[in-house]
């Protein structure tokens, strides 16, 4: 069994570059084309809630037509939260890993120090039929992220939107992160940071599909394109935009100006939702 403090360097970066806002840089890529709401409920006395009040408000249950919730990849995820959450919780494991070679090792991609991750890996992906991500690597254009996974032109300019995707990352099953951001242009301008993972359904994946359900309200938005996608949203936290494809759950996670939007209904957010071409990545 192999224990190693590389592999939680490794894995650590990688994480760390997933889930920071994006950054423009020196090697950022253009795709090939050429005001905040704040929930608020009525008091008893028909007064609206002050802001203190507003923000302890708890969200909806969420929707039960978010049958993905109940899907092996999301169930599997959980499942792994829930062990990670009780496990090693002093660090005295970590501590006493190794530090041998990674190469070759299966469970790179799981931040997987121990024999008895390496146990709980194998038994989530027996239990929920699941496969591991194996073969990550970098992308550095957009054009390759389309050639390396086989799926369409998903990120579309026209006269009110236009895309920057600046890095990513994909595995040989065809899961992959893009972080990017977009310029969007309504009855306002913004421009928007974002995280967009593409998740392949029958494969075990932790980054992404570790969503506490119970801390989202959400509602159903069909996209300009007919495509019906779910917007999430709760109190301090980043909203979400899934829809379920055939062969894949796609999540984008919003950051940046949007971040602080409690709201479902915002229009920024169906905005957003319509600059993406979800049928194109089956």
């Amino acid at each position: 069994m192999k224990k190693r403090t590389a592999i939680v360097l490794f894995i650590g970066i990688l994480m760390a570059m997933s889930l920071t806002a994006c950054q423009q840089s020196s090697g950022e890529v253009v795709t090939e084309s050429g005001q905040t709401e704040v929930m608020e409920e009525e008091s008893e006395n028909g007064t609206d809630t002050s802001e203190t009040e507003q923000e302890t408000v708890q969200p909806e249950p969420f929707s039960s037509e978010l049958t993905f919730v109940d899907s092996p990849e999301f169930q599997a995820c959980a499942e792994w939260n829930d062990f990670e959450e009780g496990y090693d919780t002093d660090g005295a494991i970590l501590a006493e890993a190794g530090n041998e070679s990674i190469a070759g090792y299966k469970y790179v991609e799981y931040f997987c120090y121990s024999k008895e991750m390496e146990d709980k890996i194998d038994e989530i992906c027996e239990k929920y039929g699941l496969i591991l991500l194996s073969g990550c690597q970098i992308i550095d254009t957009y054009s390759d992220l389309l050639s390396g996974t086989g799926v369409g032109e998903f990120c579309k300019d026209s006269e009110n939107v236009k895309h920057n995707v600046v890095w990513g990352y994909l595995y040989d099953d065809g899961t992959f992160m893009i972080e990017g951001n977009v310029t969007l242009a309504g009855s306002s301008i913004c421009e928007v940071s974002y995280q967009l993972a593409r998740v392949v359904k029958g494969t075990f994946t932790t980054a992404y599909m570790n969503l506490d359900f119970s801390e989202y309200s959400a509602r159903v938005y069909t996209t300009h394109n007919g495509e019906n996608v779910f917007i999430l949203c709760g109190v301090d936290k980043h909203p979400k935009i899934i829809a379920e494809m055939e062969m894949s759950f796609i999540i984008i996670n919003v950051l940046g100006d949007l971040s602080d939007i409690s709201d479902v209904n915002d229009e920024r957010l169906e905005m957003l939702a319509d600059a993406f071409d979800f049928a194109a990545i089956p």
